[in-house]
């Protein structure tokens, strides 16, 4: 191979790796939004479903904090909208003053968080709802609430989330 020719494949096989690391950086990138390990910050992404017999299913989305992640202590705050998908009965939600039971268990990828939570609804705040949070690896969330003490209002399965926020990652969305 002459000098040209050479130059050449250097130029290509750079290009190619500039290329790759570049789309990488998209397709895998790395969570920009929580880079302090005891701070969680995402977005709420669910939909539920509260009577399995009248097929009403409710659009779920919002945000939500979790702080004090390596203490005895850890704080869950949340705030969301549940929708239903006809696009009738839009309502809120916040969620405060996580009480932890006990110590997070770790099972490989998962990490739980049992406790206690104040709930808003419609009535009023539902103080002490039995809450259950997993952290789903690096990249997602779930939230459950005692379908019991919430009147099965949220179904009884749990609200799923992303540990990202897209208005930290690409704020020119949010603007």
């Amino acid at each position: 191979m002459n000098n040209r020719t050479t130059s050449i494949v250097i130029l290509f096989v750079a290009i190619i790796g500039v290329g790759s690391s570049v789309f990488d950086s998209y397709a895998y990138g790395q969570n920009k939004t929580n880079t302090d390990p005891n701070l969680l910050k995402g977005s709420i992404t669910s939909i539920q479903d509260d009577n399995p017999d009248d097929n009403t299913e409710w659009i779920v989305g919002g945000v939500y904090r979790m702080e004090n992640l390596n203490s005895t202590s850890p704080t869950f705050n949340a705030s969301f909208y549940m929708i239903k998908t006809d696009g009738n009965a839009s309502h809120t939600h916040d969620v405060y003053d996580f009480v932890l039971a006990g110590e997070p268990v770790s099972n490989g990828n998962y990490t739980i968080f049992d406790g206690t939570s104040t709930v808003t609804m419609r009535e009023g705040p539902i103080t002490e709802v039995p809450t259950t949070i997993t952290l789903l690896g690096d990249t997602g969330v779930s939230i459950l609430f005692d379908p019991a003490k919430t009147n099965n209002h949220f179904g009884n399965s749990p609200i799923y989330g992303t540990q990202n926020l897209v208005c930290v990652e690409s704020p020119q969305y949010c603007e």
